[in-house]
């Protein structure tokens, strides 16, 4: 069978493909790494909150009971409006958090882009390897039916001399 003359074309659609599969594979993990630092975030302001209340209710309970002084309540009051700055300052940073996944969601989406089209690319070429594949075939079988047919025709005409 002769060589497929767009041989080397499909052989550079496969890597194209073959490297926006990783380059898909490295965004993915990218997101999925964003999306655990997002997640980490908020839990850690959730923490923040719980340990606010606590100690807000743990403050009041202990005014009520007198085991603290009102000038203790001061510095106490100090403390958790501290806890709230905290927790001001890690909503910000789950909202910078949020925009990296945002970022990584779109590279995602650029290479699951690229991929389909390189996969596309490739399935064309390969589509017409195979039609060309048939119709050498095709070409082949014509040229072996007609050897066949001249050699049946010299048979036939040296039999009836």
């Amino acid at each position: 069978m002769p060589k497929y003359r767009l041989e080397v074309l499909l052989e550079m659609r496969q890597r194209a493909e073959d490297d926006a599969k990783t380059v898909f594979g490295e965004a993915q993990k990218a997101l999925r790494l964003e999306e655990k630092k997002l997640k980490e975030e908020e839990d850690m302001l959730e923490r923040m909150i719980e340990d606010r209340k606590r100690r807000r209710e743990e403050y009041s309970r202990k005014l009520a009971s007198g085991e603290m002084k009102v000038t203790d309540q001061s510095s106490a009051n100090r403390f958790l409006d501290r806890m709230k700055e905290k927790e001001s300052e890690q909503k910000d940073r789950i909202e910078a958090q949020r925009e990296q996944v945002r970022h990584a969601e779109k590279d995602v989406k650029k290479a699951q882009d690229a991929l389909i089209e390189a996969t596309q690319a490739l399935k064309a070429l390969q589509k017409h390897k195979e039609n060309w594949e048939k119709e050498v075939k095709k070409e082949r079988a014509a040229k072996e039916e007609d050897n066949l047919d001249e050699i049946g025709q010299v048979i036939f005409n040296q039999r009836r001399k």
